[in-house]
């Protein structure tokens, strides 16, 4: 589980993982099951969020 804290407005990007085939389906990218967000807690403006995802994808903050 990838382990995140993001303050409002702030996100985060799941996309295809380096090396990973960009012409597999969605099916594919999701063979090994889905992406679970789960919310761990928060204090004021911040969240914290645990992360599962497929290894076929990375989960990156989005800065910027």
């Amino acid at each position: 589980m990838l382990v995140l804290s993001r303050r409002a407005d702030e996100s985060i990007v799941i996309l295809p993982a380096d090396g990973t085939d960009t012409r597999m389906t969605l099916a594919e990218l999701f063979a090994n099951g889905p992406i679970q967000i789960t919310l761990l807690g928060g204090t004021g403006k911040r969240v914290k969020m645990g992360i599962n995802a497929p290894t076929q994808l990375a989960i990156r903050r989005k800065d910027g």
